[in-house]
């Protein structure tokens, strides 16, 4: 039973190590940038404009999750990333991220969720473990991954499993 809130977890953990790989600092520019003069400045930032109105908010993903019937608030990004058949889900920042694995196609399998600590319970769903249970749907480039995820209140590792119903809505960015 431990063994598998043990890889669950872990699990968990890489997932948040890969978000904060996966985040991207879109805020300053270069040392080359800040020597440039200013029609060279504003022909950049006509650029970004004109960028930002033409990808739009689909191109940077978007999602909804919701726990134990609460919409949690998310901050940070939605990244998506196709590994043989496999699609790794990325949700938020460093600090507060969600992951899920589910495989390729229209009817995708889950294999991995974690959700991270909710009211001080670390929760995941890991498959083959047998604890508890999750499945996706698929339209276009939108997961809707629904089902149960378990973990130990970290505080009372004792008290035994806690389970709690999740939702995750996630249209992944466009290519």
């Amino acid at each position: 039973m431990y063994r598998g809130l043990l890889a669950a977890i872990g699990g968990a953990a890489l997932v948040v190590a890969g978000l904060a790989g996966c985040s991207s600092n879109d805020e300053g520019s270069t040392a080359a940038d800040e020597t440039t003069t200013g029609e060279a400045v504003d022909e950049v930032i006509v650029e970004e404009e004109e960028e930002t109105t033409t990808t739009g908010a689909a191109a940077e993903g978007a999602a909804t999750v919701s726990i134990d019937g609460q919409e949690q608030e998310i901050q940070g990004t939605v990244a998506c990333t196709q590994t043989g058949d496999t699609v790794m889900i990325a949700i938020g920042d460093a600090t507060q991220g969600i992951s899920a694995t589910v495989s390729t196609g229209d009817e995708p399998q889950v294999s991995q969720v974690a959700l991270g600590n909710v009211d001080g319970v670390a929760l995941t769903y890991q498959e083959g473990t047998g604890q508890g249970e999750a499945a996706a749907e698929k339209d276009g480039d939108t997961y809707k991954i629904t089902g149960t995820a378990t973990g130990a209140d970290i505080a009372d590792p004792g008290a035994g499993m806690v389970s709690k119903p999740f939702e995750i809505e996630v249209t992944c960015p466009g290519s």
